[in-house]
C-alpha cells in the first residue's frame, strides 16, 4: 500500500511538474510574440519618422503668386469666392470619427501600451472594413449602445463616459487616434476583429482564430477571413 501511495505521489508530482512547464512555456511564447510585434512596430516608427524629416529637409513648394496675378487670375478669386461647403462637412466627419477612435482606444487600453492601444484601435479599423460590420468607426464603436447588454464595446453602455476624464491619458488618446486616421497605422492585431482581456473567457473565443495576445488582451479573428483595415469586442 505504501509503494502504492509512492507511485501514485510521484505520478501527481511529475504531471504538475509537465503543467508547469508547459505554463511558462506558453508565458515564453506570449512575450515574444509581444516582443517581436513591439520591435516591428518601433522600426515602422523609425522609417515613418526619416521619411517626414526629409519630407520637411526638401520641401517641394510651388513659386507662390503675386497679389496682382491672383487678381488677375478670375478663376483662382472664383476659388475663393465659391468656397465648397462640403469640404467643411468632412473635416466635421473626420474629427468625429477621431473623437470616437480616440474613445475606443482611452477606455478600452489606457493602461495599455502603446502597441497594446494600436491593437484595439486596428481591431475598430478591421471591423469597418468589414461587411458585417458597419461602415465607419463611431458606427463600429457605438454599435448596440442602445441596449444595456448589446454593446459592442462595454465602455459605450456600462457608465465608463459619465466618470471623470484622465486628461494626460486623454490627450495621448486623441493624438493618438488623430495619427491612426492620418496614415501611421501599423496592423499589429494580426486582421483581429474581437479581443477580450486575459481574465474573461468569453464562450465566443472558441469559436474564433486567436491571432496575438498583447499586454491584458487577447485578440481573436473570423476563421479563413483575411479581413483588414462581439459577440464583444472586449
Amino acid at each position: 500500500a505504501g509503494l502504492a501511495v509512492c507511485v501514485l505521489l510521484t505520478a501527481l508530482s511529475a504531471t504538475a511538474s509537465m503543467q508547469k512547464a508547459e505554463a511558462a512555456r506558453a508565458q515564453e511564447i506570449a512575450l515574444a510574440d509581444e516582443a517581436s510585434l513591439v520591435a516591428e512596430f518601433a522600426s515602422y516608427l523609425a522609417e515613418e519618422t526619416a521619411n517626414a524629416r526629409n519630407s520637411f529637409a526638401s520641401p517641394r513648394l510651388k513659386p507662390a503668386k503675386s497679389t496682382e496675378a491672383i487678381v488677375a487670375d478670375q478663376g483662382s478669386v472664383d476659388g475663393f469666392v465659391n468656397f465648397d461647403f462640403a469640404e467643411l462637412t468632412m473635416a466635421r466627419m473626420d474629427a468625429a470619427e477621431r473623437k470616437c477612435l480616440a474613445q475606443a482606444i482611452y477606455y478600452e487600453a489606457r493602461s495599455e501600451s502603446r502597441v497594446g492601444q494600436l491593437a484595439v484601435a486596428d481591431v475598430v479599423l478591421n471591423r469597418v472594413a468589414s461587411p458585417v460590420y458597419p461602415g465607419s468607426i463611431c458606427g463600429v464603436v457605438y454599435q448596440g449602445s442602445e441596449r444595456r447588454t448589446g454593446c459592442q464595446f462595454s465602455f459605450t453602455c456600462d457608465g465608463s463616459m459619465k466618470l471623470r476624464l484622465n486628461e494626460r491619458k486623454w490627450r495621448e488618446a486623441e493624438d493618438l487616434a488623430g495619427g491612426i486616421i492620418a496614415g501611421l497605422r501599423k496592423p499589429v492585431s494580426r486582421n483581429a476583429t474581437h479581443y477580450h482581456a486575459d481574465y474573461v473567457s468569453p464562450p465566443w473565443a472558441n469559436r474564433l482564430t486567436p491571432t496575438a495576445t498583447i499586454g491584458t488582451h487577447k485578440f481573436y479573428r473570423f476563421p479563413n477571413r483575411p479581413t483588414v483595415a462581439s459577440n464583444d469586442a472586449g
